[in-house]
């Protein structure tokens, strides 16, 4: 029979090895610990810093890259850059301030006439590819010094200087409909052919047939004159509208005066 003594002696022996176990356990546990603590190496970090932007970036650039469909009313940079364009390719436009107004609308619809696109004064992809790869206008019937060339199809004036375009401007001419006045019945066509500019008229000029703002007459009553409606298609009784922002222009800088070759076709 065993004794309490043999009893408390093998309960000793037996406990031995689970200590020796805790030791091993204990000692793996420190080792990780400090291997999770120790410092991470310096050629390590740029890893993380490097990866990251780009997954983070690249959405927001390719959103930002798409460009606006511009319009009358709208600002910004984009507007500006359109106008600076205009203006580098000639189109009559006042001040590149960033604002999309009739100025920039009328200079939009010019380029769109000449080109041979739709008339609408939007920028969109089609207007603002040809816009990187534009046609520009001819002179139909060249000469020395500055003279005037009025497309009756595409519904522009351009000045010119010999051979080369120093400034395109949006008209509208003749409607080519049947009006009636003081009972007689008149057909709206504006005059073709070669003509100088022999009359004006500062100011608004009252005719029977409505307000012409400083009138450059080139054939009898026929004149260009500004309006503050010019729309992209002929709509006049015969005379050649021009927006009054451009009229003013044009005066100012003597491309409309008497003795001023005009040629119409």
């Amino acid at each position: 029979m065993s004794t309490p003594e043999h009893d408390a002696s093998r309960s000793l022996r037996a406990r031995r090895p689970l200590t020796r176990s805790r030791a091993i356990v204990a000692g793996l546990s420190a080792a990780l610990a400090a291997a999770l603590l120790a410092p991470v190496p310096a050629s390590a970090a740029p890893v993380a810093t490097a990866v990251a932007p780009a997954v983070i970036t690249t959405p927001v650039n390719a959103a930002a890259a798409k460009p606006r469909m511009l319009r009358r009313g709208m600002r910004g940079t984009d507007v500006k850059n359109l106008q600076l364009r205009l203006k580098a390719l000639r189109y009559d436009m006042g001040a590149a301030n960033g604002v999309f107004g009739m100025d920039t609308h009328h200079a939009v619809v010019a380029f769109q006439k000449v080109n041979g696109l739709g008339r609408d004064g939007v920028v969109g992809p089609i207007t603002r590819a040809k816009l990187a790869r534009p046609i520009g206008p001819r002179p139909r019937a060249p000469r020395k010094g500055v003279y005037l060339e009025v497309n009756i199809a595409k519904q522009v004036l351009v000045q010119y200087n010999a051979r080369t375009a120093t400034r395109i401007v949006s008209i509208s001419s003749g409607s080519g409909r049947y009006y009636t006045q003081d009972g007689k019945r008149y057909l709206a066509r504006t005059p073709r052919g070669k003509f100088v500019i022999g009359r004006y008229i500062p100011g608004w000029r009252k005719s029977k047939l409505g307000l012409l703002w400083r009138p450059m007459y080139f054939y009898g009553g026929y004149a260009i004159h500004g309006s503050p409606s010019v729309p992209s298609y002929a709509a006049s009784h015969g005379c050649i509208r021009t927006p009054m922002p451009t009229q003013d222009r044009m005066i100012a800088s003597g491309a409309l005066k008497i003795g001023r070759p005009v040629y119409i076709f």
